[in-house]
C-alpha cells in the first residue's frame, strides 16, 4: 500500500524549508558598495536574507560573492558559494541547477583541505540526486559523505549520511542493508544522546517500514518520533509527522482521525509559515471532507490549497 500523493521523491527530499518567498518580498537593489566588500560578507549578508526566507535577495548576494571569490581565483570560497546557492535552489524544487552547482562544487572541494565542507556537499549531493531519481549517482555521494565525515571524526555528520543512505537502500531493493544502517544511525545518535538525530533516524525507520507496506511498523514508529518531536518542540518535524500520520489514517479508512491529524498539521504549519506543507495538508483534508459529504468545507479547503500553489508558482520559481 503506498501513500497517495506522497511519492518517494519526499521522503528523500527534505531540506527544511518550503522555498516560500512571500509576494510582498521588494525588489533587489543591492548596495552600491558591494563591490568593496569581500567575498565572505557577501556571503554573510546572502545568509541574513536566507534566514529571513527572501531567496530572490538571498540569490543576488551569493552570486555577487561567486563572481568575488571567482575574480580572485578562491576555490574555496567559489565552492561555497556555489552549495548555498544549491541549497537555495533545492528549496525552490530547481533540482536540476541544484545538482550542476554541487558537481562544480564538489570538485573545487577536491583541491582543498576542507573535508566537512566537502563532506556537507556531498551529503546535499546525494539528497538532490534522489530527489531527480539517480539512484546510483546518490548512493556514490552519501558514501563519499559518510567517509569524509568519518575522516574528519565528525560522527554527527556521519550519522546523518547513514540515515540518507540507509533510507535510499531500502527504496532501491536493499532492505536489510538499508534497515541495519538505519538501526545502527538510531544506536549511534541515543549513544550520544543527540535527541535531533534520534528523531531523524526514528522517523527515517517509519519511512522505510512504510515503504515495505508495513503499515503497523511505520505508524509505531511515527509515533514515537511524534513525542520526540513534541519534546524537542520540533514544530516543523511535528507538522509532517501529522501530515504522514494524516496520510495513513486516510489510507486505512480512519476518516475522522485523518481530518483531525490534517487540521493539526494546518495549524502547526501556518504557525511556522510553511505554505507547502499546509497545500499538502489542505488538499488531503479537502478529499476527506468530500467522503463525508462536507461539501462546502472540502470546496474551502480546496480553493485555499489551490491559491497557496499558485502563489509558489508565481513568487518562488520566478514565473512572473
Amino acid at each position: 500500500m503506498q501513500l497517495a500523493g506522497w511519492p518517494l521523491v519526499g521522503v528523500l527530499l527534505s531540506a527544511g524549508f518550503s522555498g516560500w518567498e512571500p509576494a510582498s518580498s521588494p525588489p533587489v537593489h543591492p548596495a552600491s558598495s558591494t563591490g568593496q566588500l569581500t567575498g565572505d560578507e557577501l556571503l554573510r549578508i546572502g545568509e541574513i536574507h536566507d534566514h529571513q526566507h527572501h531567496f530572490r535577495e538571498t540569490l543576488t548576494y551569493y552570486h555577487l560573492a561567486l563572481a568575488q571569490f571567482r575574480k580572485a581565483k578562491q576555490p574555496g570560497g567559489i565552492a561555497a558559494s556555489l552549495v548555498k546557492i544549491a541549497l537555495v535552489h533545492e528549496r525552490q524544487g530547481k533540482l536540476q541547477e541544484a545538482y550542476a552547482e554541487l558537481q562544480e562544487a564538489t570538485s573545487l572541494y577536491a583541491r582543498t583541505a576542507d573535508r566537512p565542507a566537502q563532506a556537507s556537499a556531498w551529503l546535499a549531493m546525494g539528497r538532490i540526486a534522489a530527489g531527480l531519481g539517480q539512484t546510483d549517482v546518490a548512493r556514490d555521494a552519501l558514501r563519499q559523505a559518510a567517509a569524509l565525515f568519518d575522516r574528519a571524526k565528525d560522527r554527527r555528520g556521519t550519522t546523518d549520511a547513514a540515515i540518507r543512505l540507509g533510507l535510499l537502500e531500502v527504496a532501491d531493493g536493499q532492505v536489510e542493508p538499508g534497515l541495519a544502517l538505519l538501526r545502527r544511525a538510531l544506536a549511534d545518535a541515543h549513544a550520544r544522546q543527540d535527541s535531533s538525530q534520534q528523531l531523524s533516524a526514528t522517523v527515517a525507520l517509519g519511512d522505510a517500514r512504510w515503504l515495505l507496506d508495513q503499515e503497523s511498523e511505520a505508524r509505531s514508529q511515527y509515533e514515537a518520533g511524534l513525542e520526540l518531536a513534541r519534546t524537542e518542540r520540533d514544530m516543523a518535524m511535528e507538522a509532517s509527522l501529522r501530515l504522514k500520520l494524516a496520510y495513513m489514517d486516510d489510507a486505512s479508512g480512519r476518516v475522522k482521525e485523518a481530518i483531525e491529524s490534517s487540521k493539526q498539521a494546518i495549524f502547526l504549519s501556518q504557525t511556522l509559515r510553511d505554505p507547502l506543507t499546509e497545500a499538502k495538508a489542505l488538499s488531503l483534508l479537502s478529499g476527506l471532507y468530500r467522503q463525508t459529504g462536507e461539501s462546502a468545507e472540502a470546496d474551502a479547503a480546496e480553493q485555499r490549497a489551490l491559491s497557496i500553489y499558485r502563489h509558489r508558482q508565481l513568487f518562488v520559481h520566478g514565473a512572473k
